[in-house]
Formats: structure tokens, sequence, C-alpha cells
């Protein structure tokens, strides 16, 4: 079955920012409304198949023995913080880029290995997904009140996805492996300012088909975050 190609970050930044161009056109310089960046932190949790992992495991130790698994768990909540700087070309519409870093997946198990020349033991296995890397995209800014706003982000996710598989045996097996791929982020929030330069943000991120399931495997990224935003 051919695998279909994922958009590069390039393609998928020239293609916004084409749109953008095009629903811009005949907009006027002061109309224009300055940088602004926030920082921003809160939970992150990444959304896989935790069997795939262990099924390597068992694959790889198959000539030597026999390996199998009677208990997980799953650590899914790990701290998670993105970084970003924009620029409003138009009064509701701004240029973002941002920084992620989506914290760590990390699944525990345990179970018993038998070697083939003989002897049983118990043995535990980690699985470690850390993903993070640079965004770019649109942001869209929607007033309610005088000081509270709705955004909206559509962005290119170009993610550094690390995988380590480490099995604690008699035989010590440990893979790691990398991949860089692009997927979509989708991100709602509100901001509310608190004087002429500075405002709190809520956000929800969103990201979809991160990774490579070439490489590594495909996985879904949630955010929450709080943060603070500084314009000028």
């Amino acid at each position: 079955m051919k695998r279909i190609r994922r958009p590069t970050c390039t393609r998928w930044i020239a293609a916004m920012l084409c749109a953008l161009a095009a629903v811009g056109e005949g907009a006027h310089a002061d109309d224009l409304s300055g940088v602004f960046m926030s920082a921003n932190g809160g939970l992150g949790t990444i959304a896989t198949d935790n069997a795939l992992y262990q099924d390597q495991l068992v694959n790889q130790t198959a000539s030597i023995g026999t390996l199998g698994f009677n208990s997980a768990s799953l650590k899914n909540r790990k701290p998670a913080e993105w970084l970003d700087v924009g620029f409003m070309v138009w009064p509701y519409v701004g240029i973002d880029v941002a920084y992620l870093h989506l914290g760590e997946l990390v699944n525990q198990a345990t179970g018993t290995f038998t070697a083939s020349a003989g002897g049983t033991q118990s043995v535990g296995a980690t699985t470690r997904i850390r993903s993070a890397g640079p965004a770019a995209g649109l942001l869209v800014r929607l007033p309610l009140l005088e000081r509270l706003e709705a955004h909206l982000r559509v962005a290119d996710y170009c993610a550094r996805t690390t995988v380590m598989n480490i099995l604690n045996a008699r035989t010590y097996t440990s893979m790691e492996r990398g991949a860089n791929g692009s997927s979509l982020l989708l991100a709602l929030g509100a901001a509310y300012a608190l004087g002429e330069h500075w405002s709190v943000q809520i956000d929800y991120l969103r990201i979809n088909k991160a990774g490579d399931s070439t490489k590594v495997v495909d996985y879904d990224a949630n955010l929450a975050t709080l943060g603070v935003s500084l314009s000028f």
C-alpha cells in the first residue's frame, strides 16, 4: 500500500501565507497592530498505541527466549510549554511562530522472560515518547468585550519525536529512534487584558498525527496551558 506523503513544513507555511496575502489584499499600513509574544505552560498528553512497543521488545528477544507482559502503568500527563512571537498584519489576523515542548509519555510494563537455555526471571520495560519542535501559522483574534478576546491558531507543527524503548533483563535491550514530521496544529483560546500591553491567556492546542509511522509512530497530542502575553 502506497504511503501518502505529508506536505512539508515549507509547503504548509507557503500555502498559509499565500492565503493570507489574498485575504488581506488592499489592506492599509495604518491597520497594522504590531508585535506580540507570549510564554505558556501547562499539561500535555500524547496518545498512541503503547502495545506496539511491547510487541517490538517481544519480537527482538524471540531468538533467545520468550517474553510476556502481564501489567502496565501509563503516565501520560506531563508538564508542557510553548513560546511564541508574531505580528498582527491586519487588525484581526496575524502571523505566528512558536516553539513547543509537548511533555513526555511514559509507559511501564512488567512481565517474565524465559530464556531458551532455561530459567525464568521477572522483567520490566519502559517506553518514553517525547515531542518538541517549531510551528508556524496564522492567528485570528476576535474581540468579545472591552478587555476580553477569543483567538484561533492554525499552524504547521514540525515535530521532532524521539522514542526510547528499554527492557531491563539479563539480556539488556534498548531501542532509541527519532523522526521529524509535519502535522496540523489547531488551537483555541481566550485572553484578558491587564493593561495596555499585558494580558493573561488560556489555550487548548490539538496536534493531529504527528511523528512518522515508518520510523517511530503516528500520535496525537493535546495541551492545556495558561500564559502571559506582551504586545507592543
